[in-house]
């Protein structure tokens, strides 16, 4: 009896929401079914939208294989040497003396033979800006972010015209280093004993820039894994000035 009354009662309660007809009800009913064949249709476009970004991300990660395909490819085809590694001091140049007349590292292109154990003397004499010699870790086994960092910058230097903002004058001895494993360190930037000697500033807004012969030195660490690496210029990298440093496949080496 009770399951009857409440049905009347609803029943009576829909006749009186729909003026009392059966077509009152009808229209009711309609405009209930209307509303839930639009969610039913918003329910399907969010299912649509979701299969395009499932088959963005599909296409994006089909990418990322075959570039790895292609670098394990070009990892293969290095030539294998069978050398016993050996401590090797890397000494690298600012120059601009190339045809591009730009700023560039001398040599750019480095190669050595995995397990070598590098150390790295960076040297500039530009009157005008600060250079850095920067590079990835990875081949040294270390997460990508991890960077080994010399910055031969000195006050009166400047930051040259490619970043935001531009040719901005240091006004401290230099800071930012970081050592073989990727951790901040002091760093070891040196003035030679010229222009305005060992400990004095650089100028590069006189009219007659004064010399500001600067050395860095760092240690690299043991090179373990095979590749090519580019190293850069933190300051003119947008200009061209980086370079490669090229790991051979060793034989002879046997990780420790």
């Amino acid at each position: 009896m009770a399951t009857v009354l409440a049905y009347k009662t609803s029943l009576l309660l829909l006749l009186a929401l729909s003026g009392g007809s059966v077509a009152g009800m009808t229209y009711y009913y309609q405009g209930q079914t209307a509303n839930m064949n639009n969610e039913i249709s918003n329910l399907g476009n969010g299912i649509t939208s979701s299969n395009g970004q499932i088959a963005n991300l599909t296409s994006q990660i089909s990418k990322l294989k075959a570039e790895i395909a292609s670098l394990n490819q070009s990892l293969q085809s290095l030539p294998q040497v069978n050398e016993v590694p050996r401590n090797v001091v890397i000494r690298v140049e600012w120059v601009n003396t190339f045809n591009s007349d730009q700023d560039r590292f001398y040599p750019e292109y480095i190669t050595v033979v995995q397990g070598d154990n590098l150390s790295l003397v960076f040297i500039s004499n530009d009157t005008s800006d600060a250079h850095t010699f920067t590079i990835s870790l990875s081949f040294r086994g270390l997460r990508p972010a991890a960077a080994f960092q010399l910055n031969n910058s000195w006050t009166g230097l400047s930051s040259g015209p490619f970043l935001t903002p531009a040719n901005t004058n240091f006004t401290g001895r230099p800071t930012g280093c970081t050592d073989q494993n990727g951790n901040s360190v002091t760093c070891s930037t040196q003035k030679a004993n010229s222009g305005t000697g060992s400990t004095g500033d650089c100028n590069n807004t006189a009219p007659i820039q004064p010399p500001c012969d600067l050395w860095s030195t760092g240690a690299l660490g043991i090179v373990t894994v095979p590749g090519v690496y580019k190293f850069f210029d933190f300051y003119h990298q947008k200009i061209g000035m980086y370079g490669w440093l090229i790991v051979l496949p060793n034989k002879g080496y046997t990780a420790g």
